[in-house]
């Protein structure tokens, strides 16, 4: 190899290249599959089974709310579903309200399904709509014998979990169910030893 007056570098025909063999050259060399392998990967494989789903049955009850994405399903809450019901079923809850909470201490609350009265932890009663009624559940022994002259037309809901703590169920469908249900609230509040409210003194500027 010579060096000409340009500073590049030339070759002669006759001379040979520099044995490199010195510097170790690593070349990523493929890895070697053997094709009985590949052909046994090839029959391995198995095409991914696709899920099947039932198809989503929107329930009656429930409502769509769109959102920013997408939509969701939401149930109305007990206080939508009453402001929907006819003027009487929300005239009868508001009779019923003020019977129960007549009593001391006994506090309605409402919920995202019902309104529930109670006193202290005690769950005393629950107010819930089930289709186009009004029901009332209470804390008392479906099957008292003080009761069971067939006049209240109760259920017994004792063996449903969600009611064990109040068992009697009354539909209310008429001012006279609302009647007969403060009759069942009174014996029931005379049986836990709930005594009524005091009377709210009035206070002068009331008078005038």
């Amino acid at each position: 190899m010579k060096i000409d007056d340009k500073n590049k570098f030339s070759y002669s025909e006759n001379e040979e290249f520099e044995d490199l063999s010195e510097f170790d050259i690593e070349e990523e060399a493929e890895e070697f599959v053997p094709a009985n392998d590949v052909v046994n990967e090839v029959a391995a494989y198995e095409e991914p089974v696709q899920e099947e789903y039932e198809e989503y049955e929107e329930p009656a009850d429930y409502k769509t709310a769109v959102g920013v994405t997408g939509s969701i399903d939401i149930r109305p809450s007990f206080i939508e579903r009453l402001s929907e019901m006819d003027e009487r079923v929300i005239e009868w809850h508001a009779q019923l309200q003020a019977h129960l909470t007549s009593y001391r201490k006994v506090k309605s609350r409402y919920s995202a399904r019902c309104d529930s009265y109670r006193m202290g932890r005690d769950l005393l009663a629950k107010m819930a709509i089930g289709g186009k009624t009004l029901k009332l559940y209470l804390a008392v022994d479906p099957e008292d014998a003080a009761l069971d002259d067939g006049k209240y037309h109760q259920r017994d809901l004792s063996e449903t979990s969600a009611y064990q703590e109040v068992p009697f169920m009354l539909p209310i469908r008429s001012d006279l169910a609302v009647r007969k249900a403060c009759r069942v609230i009174d014996y029931m509040m005379d049986n836990f030893n709930i005594p009524k409210r005091r009377p709210r003194r009035k206070k002068i500027s009331d008078i005038q």
